[in-house]
């Protein structure tokens, strides 16, 4: 099995082995618990070691994942060819591009996924390690929710040509939250503890020996805040937009 040594030093002990690759990962857990973040510090150790990226923004956009990563050492704009950014945008049919390495498509169409997908396989090359985060925004669409689910189900079970790194709140749409972590094959569940201490706990790891104790992230009370306070903007204007479509 391929694997990748993050060389985060809280990360290398939870996972003394390594991290799998071409594997499916769910980190899992309430609104407001930090989970984006696991999934970004995950990325910008492995587009360290001149991994490729699949960005794909539900509730935020391209600028924030850039001022994220910069805050784990990674500035994305450096690495352009390395990187592919998918935006959420309901209000369009499929996809828009906006540039060549950053497209907006509805990801409320299970199919559209097929072609982000693909596109950004072409763009980055292969090997890339796919990111996404706020995954259960897509189900308030009265539409599409339940085909979207089916789809990222799929994803998680079957697609073992890339390594996919999603998250999800665990607090709404719970038995789909319940399966999709069933799908899984790795899986981390994260919580928030005041004042604004993050924690993550491994369940599930394919493959690779790994920590059972639940272990504090190492970020300050002020990151965590900026961090938690944009992304719930996102969520604010996007539920009521999704639940009419």
């Amino acid at each position: 099995m391929k694997k990748f040594i993050p060389n985060i030093k809280w990360i290398d002990e939870m996972l003394p082995d390594g991290f799998p690759m071409n594997t499916s990962t769910l980190v899992s857990g309430p609104g407001g618990s930090g989970k984006p973040l696991i999934g970004y510090m995950f990325a910008s150790a492995y587009a360290n070691q001149n991994g490729k990226l699949v960005i794909i923004l539900t509730s935020t956009d391209r600028q924030y994942a850039i001022n994220i990563m910069k805050i784990f050492g990674t500035d994305l704009e450096k690495i352009d060819d390395r990187v592919y950014y998918v935006e959420l945008d309901p209000s369009i049919d499929g996809i828009e591009v906006v540039k060549d390495n950053w497209i907006k498509a509805n990801l409320l169409k299970p199919e559209i996924w097929d072609e982000i997908i693909r596109k950004g396989n072409e763009y980055v090359g292969g090997d890339e390690m796919v990111i996404a985060s706020a995954l259960n925004l897509l189900f308030f669409s009265k539409t599409y929710g339940e085909r979207v689910y089916k789809k990222l189900k799929e994803i998680l079970e079957n697609d073992k040509d890339r390594t996919y790194f999603f998250t999800i709140n665990s607090d709404a749409f719970k038995e789909k939250a319940d399966a999709l972590e069933r799908a899984s094959d790795n899986l981390m569940f994260s919580r928030m503890e005041q004042p604004m201490k993050l924690y993550l706990k491994i369940s599930r790891m394919k493959g690779v020996r790994f920590s059972e104790k639940e272990t504090q992230v190492p970020l300050s009370k002020d990151i965590l805040k900026s961090i938690r306070e944009e992304a719930e903007r996102g969520k604010k204007n996007l539920i009521p937009a999704i639940s009419k479509i």
